[in-house]
């Protein structure tokens, strides 16, 4: 082989070899940042970086899922939700539990009772899709609009901020975040395990 064939052929490798560590670094660094900021989203929160989350930026971050929500939702673009649209999920139609409601609640109660990180929710938490529109609707003129979404998700956030503040300093630690988000996974779980027993048994009648 002659001299310049080895040199082309060393500088390829050497070129591949360059591009393969790179491509493993930045794959690196990419899990490292996924596995820091888990499922949950601590850092998207956290917009200062200063490894805690405040009722501010909580609360910003509600704003802003009003604003796409209203976005999404809205089909014909006048700027606001009909009932009809409100309805409209992802998948379809939101589902309407309200008539399991209590039943779901007792279910979740005794799935509590085998696992302590399962939080047993309110039956006002499955309302159905025409009441959660009206208490939205706090104008009664029968449409939702972006003020009326970003006031009842900035409550929300409030509430929820509340709730992970476990030693009330008025910050929520990473600690704080990730210990709520397992309660919070843990309890979705749940209900969705009761609901598919209870619709079930619906079904079995």
């Amino acid at each position: 082989m002659s001299m310049i064939k080895k040199s082309v052929n060393f500088v390829v490798i050497a070129g591949f070899i360059t591009t393969a560590t790179a491509l493993s670094i930045s794959q690196s660094i990419a899990f490292e940042r996924g596995h820091h900021r888990g499922n949950g989203g601590f850092d998207r929160l956290d917009t200062n970086a200063d490894t805690v989350l405040s009722l501010d930026e909580m609360t910003a971050a509600a704003e802003s899922k009003a604003a796409k929500m209203l976005t999404r939702k809205d089909s014909d673009e006048d700027g606001l939700l009909s009932l009809e649209e409100f309805q409209q999920g992802r998948n379809g139609v939101i589902a309407d539990y309200s008539d399991l409601a209590d039943d779901i609640v007792e279910c979740v109660a005794g799935l509590q009772e085998e696992n302590a990180d399962i939080v047993v929710p309110d039956a006002d938490n499955f309302l159905s899709p025409e009441d959660k529109f009206d208490a939205l609707d706090t104008s009664d003129d029968g449409f939702v609009d972006g003020d009326e979404l970003a006031v009842a998700k900035v409550a929300k956030a409030t509430e929820r901020f509340t709730s992970l503040d476990t030693d009330e300093d008025g910050s929520v630690t990473e600690a704080e975040y990730e210990a709520a988000k397992v309660s919070r996974s843990a309890t979705r779980q749940a209900v969705r395990e009761c609901i598919a027993d209870l619709s079930a048994e619906d079904e079995a009648v």
